[in-house]
């Protein structure tokens, strides 16, 4: 009875194993192979623009930090930050008394030693003129020494005797440095006073400087001095004032060596920053450095300085904020342009695009491609017609003729 019953079980199951078998044929007798599903683009006319994005803080067009060559106690400080100034305004002044007691000091140094000189020189002409006298009357004895002996009234011993003594008096005339019958300064001692005079000159020049001035007109954005504290002796070191022109903004940007080449003067900047909120204001490349830097320790990349202008500055725009500035390259305008995924290079090194037919059939398009962005690539080809169906996922296993399933069909 047991084997009855077993067979009877796998007779039910293979009935409804073929009537399943059946019925999934019978379904499926009239479906084609499965269609690739495919989104498409309208392809239309264009402008793209090529942009190079950079982010640095902003800062003055011009700027100037203030030190002193004193170094000197500061007595009073005239400015605060945020304060516009003018150039050679006083921003402080330093404690002059020691400067003034030391040209006071060098201006009696050099009050004596003229006057010593002056003595020196009124004692020297006295024998000097001794001297002039000595030398005229031994001259006039040693004249009358020769005759006597060429008269052989006196000896030869006394005539070398007067010719040696007015040798000596002509030597020791010669150690007096005297020009015209005057004794003047030797060399030596002029110079002594005129560099005296040069260091006094130097101090006198220097009491200007205890009056710290700005350079340029500007706004004072740092102070880092305090009163009772030397000029030299600043929060971390820093200059004493920094003072910035901040009617106009730039931006000091680092550019790799990469991007250079499509750099230039002249080239439109849109600039962004958090302080505007959505808004934007337009900027423009004013210098390129000549020579490239290191862009850190941990790369051998090179990056070149460019500075960029903004040419209008928005009221909530400022300087020390950090900003983005959008160099605008290279624009193409009344152009086709895909997405890069809609490109596909094939084993011939060519790139091509695939279009949508009416019939949902493909048909490949070779182009050449030109302008690219980060989002899109200009294409050009003389088949391609403003509102034809770019296929936007391709792949590799596309071939001409075959047919596909576009998503709004399905939907």
């Amino acid at each position: 009875m047991k084997n009855i019953f077993k067979k009877k079980k796998l007779i039910i199951i293979v009935i409804i194993l073929i009537a399943a078998a059946a019925i999934f044929t019978a379904l499926n007798k009239n479906k084609g192979p499965v269609e690739m599903a495919v989104n498409t683009v309208a392809l239309e006319k264009k402008s793209i623009e090529q942009i190079i994005s950079v982010k640095a803080p902003l800062e003055g067009i011009e700027k100037a930090d203030v030190v002193s060559p004193l170094n000197y106690e500061i007595i009073d400080i005239r400015v605060k930050e945020g304060d516009l100034v003018k150039k050679d305004q006083i921003l402080a002044v330093l404690d002059s008394e020691e400067l003034e007691k030391q040209i006071s000091s060098e201006e009696n140094q050099i009050q004596l030693a003229q006057l010593e000189q002056q003595e020196s020189l009124k004692q020297q002409q006295v024998e000097y003129d001794k001297a002039l006298l000595n030398v005229a009357e031994l001259e006039k004895s040693f004249n009358q020494s020769k005759e006597l002996l060429e008269n052989g009234i006196i000896t030869k011993e006394a005539y070398e005797k007067a010719e040696s003594s007015l040798r000596e008096a002509k030597k020791s005339l010669e150690t007096f440095n005297a020009v015209d019958g005057k004794v003047v300064l030797s060399s030596a001692k002029a110079k002594s006073i005129e560099i005296q005079k040069q260091e006094l000159e130097k101090k006198k020049e220097d009491l200007n400087k205890v009056f710290i001035k700005s350079p340029i007109d500007g706004t004072i954005t740092r102070v880092n001095v305090n009163l009772g504290r030397y000029a030299k002796d600043t929060l971390n070191e820093k200059a004493m004032f920094t003072v910035e022109n901040l009617d106009k903004l730039q931006m000091k940007v680092f550019i790799s060596e990469f991007d250079i080449g499509k750099i230039s003067v002249g080239q439109e900047v849109e600039i962004t920053s958090d302080v505007m909120g959505k808004d934007t204001t337009a900027g423009v490349v004013s210098r390129i450095s000549p020579t490239a830097e290191q862009k850190d320790n941990n790369t051998m990349e090179r990056v070149i300085p460019v500075v960029i202008d903004i040419i209008d500055k928005p009221e909530n725009l400022i300087a020390g904020v950090s900003a983005t500035a959008k160099i605008k390259v290279a624009r193409a305008e009344d152009i086709f342009a895909v997405s890069p995924g809609m490109l596909i290079t094939d084993v011939e090194n060519q790139n091509k695009v695939f279009m949508l037919n009416d019939d949902n059939t493909v048909k490949s398009v070779i182009v050449e491609t030109g302008l690219e962005t980060d989002l899109e690539i200009e294409i050009r080809s003389g088949e391609l017609v403003e509102g034809m169906k770019v296929i936007a996922n391709p792949d590799m296993s596309f071939t001409d003729g075959m047919t596909v399933r576009p998503n709004d069909a399905a939907e």
